[in-house]
């Protein structure tokens, strides 16, 4: 796991090797976080390009794996930050064919198969977690890539004068005396709805993440090409028309294998790997498969002061049932409020889920003992963890039946109700927004807004191309409203908000974190079966909640799910109280600060409802403040 940076120059803009060199180390500073083990700096005045790369040494300690690496044809320089989990059967291949290696890592394996099989086919044939960028001299084009479910990032841009950068990190970007920073207003309305910044779009003018599971090739005409080497939705269908066909318990008995193999697959190391144990059903069924492999491995947990709040006894209590070496630690308030300030300067765009904040805790209490940790992310997007699930589609089938004339003539009215200063208007134009969606995707994204259109936060009418607004023609395939609401959150809500809250809260800590729920061949089986496998009665992931039933009680296996966030309108109302004055009087020219300061005054007066849609105006304004954008 590592952190890069680079550009392509215009011939008007380079300079010479020695500014590029500096600028590069300034931008390498800005990511030193992600892999603080080793860097590497690379100029080319032939291309104009330039690298910056910091390395988290995970394989292959040596410096012989030092990055940028140059494959042996000399035909290719690649910067690479992610793991491949396959990278041992692509080696052996490409040993048949005569390679000989220089290092043990995974890094000269993606090199050599890219040389050998061209980009677009290396990329294809790789299992992992990744973002990457490979120069190819002899074409003069730059390829950039990211993996199947968006676990790693990698922003890109072109500006008017024909630079092109990419980096893993927006504020590395910033840091470089050649690339312009503006924020970008559509954007920004985007994050105000939805707390985050929703994928492909970046908070800054002319940039963008690339999306995952796509390749980007820039070539010597300064043109870019965007292409896809795996589509969720197409491999999504593709499991719904091939449905399992067998038993429940042969369903369950496949899950636990393919568990089986997609955490041990993630354990290549030459540094100590552990596990986050929430004590959640998702954590506490990868640690039991590890278990049952006879791997004994560290286990780490936090909780909470506020007893209702804190999930810790429950990861407890598996620890000791399965004898692992158990790390915990509980938070007060102390040790929360006072690393805001870290949080805000290492997520490199606005973000304000507020779990970011125990998230980073954890990692950071986990990286003084190990360098990997295994992840339970993705499992309730696959197996149905989210109560919404069950209440978006319930209520679409409702809506479904309602006439459209109907839906259409009160479409308006929320737009002058929810904005009053009066609760019950607001929530009058709230519930009468619900009836008049007269699409599922419609209502899918006001379930995820923080800030919803109608409650004049920004400009109603903003449309952006965020995987928020992609419509897809499922009604006419076998996937029921159930699974495209879960199969929505894999394009959204886990790419945009929880990858990008586990990568920026570990890499701050300079700690990998991998993710065996979102191992492609486990997902595309479980896309395989009958709803009834997945949800049933009031039990969502019933496949997994069966499995911990064999070892554990009923008040691990069947309790509900807790989010894992701290108390955060007892902060606000306290500790955090005159921050959050502070911040909120600060001037912007996209927040309106009478509402935010109107909405303030609620809050404090007992509004708790307010909570989350404050703290996502706060962050707003504490980024931008912070980045000077």
């Amino acid at each position: 796991m590592c952190g890069f940076a680079g550009y392509l120059l215009s011939d008007k803009v380079w300079e010479n090797e020695d500014y590029a060199t500096e600028d590069l180390s300034n931008i390498s500073r800005l990511i030193y976080h992600r892999g603080p083990d080793d860097n590497g700096i690379y100029t080319d005045k032939e291309n104009k390009l330039g690298l910056a790369f910091q390395r988290l040494s995970i394989l292959d300690l040596s410096i012989n794996a030092k990055q940028p690496m140059i494959s042996k044809s000399m035909d290719w320089i690649i910067v690479f930050n992610g793991e491949i989990y396959n990278y041992l059967q692509l080696k052996k291949t490409l040993s048949d064919k005569g390679i000989l290696w220089k290092t043990s890592s995974d890094t000269e394996v993606v090199l050599e198969s890219i040389s050998n099989y061209g980009f677009v086919k290396a990329i294809s044939m790789m299992d992992g977690m990744f973002a990457m960028a490979a120069y190819n001299f002899k074409e003069k084009a730059l390829w950039l890539a990211r993996d199947k479910f968006g676990e790693k990032p990698i922003y890109y841009g072109k500006d008017k004068k024909n630079n092109f950068f990419f980096s893993s990190d927006l504020k590395a970007l910033m840091a470089s005396k050649y690339f312009q920073k503006k924020i970008n207003y559509n954007n920004s309305c985007e994050y105000l709805r939805y707390g985050y910044v929703p994928d492909p779009l970046s908070i800054l003018d002319n940039t963008k993440k690339l999306s995952p599971g796509t390749i980007l090739k820039y070539d010597f005409n300064k043109k870019i090409q965007v292409t896809e080497y795996w589509n969720t939705y197409l491999e999504f269908l593709k499991m719904r028309e091939n449905p399992f066909k067998g038993t429940y318990d042969s369903a369950k008995e496949e899950i636990i294998c393919k568990i089986k193999n997609a955490t041990k697959t993630r354990l290549a190391s030459d540094v100590p790997v552990g596990a986050f144990l929430s004590g959640g059903i998702d954590s506490s069924n990868l640690v039991l498969s590890l278990k049952e492999q006879g791997i004994d491995i560290d286990t780490f947990s936090i909780g909470f002061e506020d007893e209702s709040k804190n999930e810790s006894k429950y990861a407890c209590e598996i620890s000791r049932n399965l004898k692992t070496n158990h790390n915990e630690k509980i938070l007060n308030n102390n040790d929360c409020i006072n690393i805001i300030p870290d949080v805000v300067r290492f997520f490199d765009e606005p973000f304000s889920d507020p779990s970011q904040i125990p998230t980073f805790l954890l990692a950071r209490f986990a990286r003084k003992k190990i360098k990997v940790a295994i992840s339970g992310d993705g499992a309730d997007e696959l197996f149905g963890g989210y109560p919404r699930y069950k209440n978006i589609s319930k209520l679409w089938i409702n809506l479904k039946k309602s006439p459209k004339f109907i839906q259409k003539n009160i479409k308006c009215f929320p737009y002058f109700l929810s904005d009053s200063k009066y609760r019950f208007i607001k929530s009058l134009g709230k519930k009468i927004r619900k009836l008049s969606h007269g699409c599922i995707e419609s209502l899918y994204n006001d379930e995820l807004s923080r800030w919803r259109p109608d409650e004049g936060m920004y400009h109603r009418d903003n449309i952006s191309n965020s995987n928020f607004n992609k419509v897809f023609n499922y009604q006419e395939t076998s996937i029921s409203d159930y699974r495209y609401v879960m199969f929505r959150d894999l394009i959204t809500y886990l790419p945009s908000n929880l990858l990008v809250k586990v990568d920026r809260a570990s890499m701050a800590n300079s700690l990998e974190v991998r993710n065996p729920y979102l191992d492609p061949c486990l997902a595309r089986f479980v896309w395989s079966l009958p709803d009834k496998y997945i949800y049933k009665k009031n039990y969502d992931k019933l496949i997994l909640r069966d499995i911990l039933s064999k070892k554990f009680s009923s008040k691990i296996y069947a309790r509900k799910k807790q989010g894992f966030e701290p108390p955060l309108d007892l902060w606000l109302k306290g500790p955090l109280k005159d921050w959050a004055y502070e911040i909120i009087e600060k001037s912007d020219d996209i927040v309106k600060n009478d509402k935010l300061k109107f909405f303030f005054q609620s809050f404090l007066k007992g509004e708790k409802k307010l909570t989350y849609k404050l703290w996502t105006l706060i962050m707003f304004k504490a980024w931008r403040d912070h980045n000077a954008v």
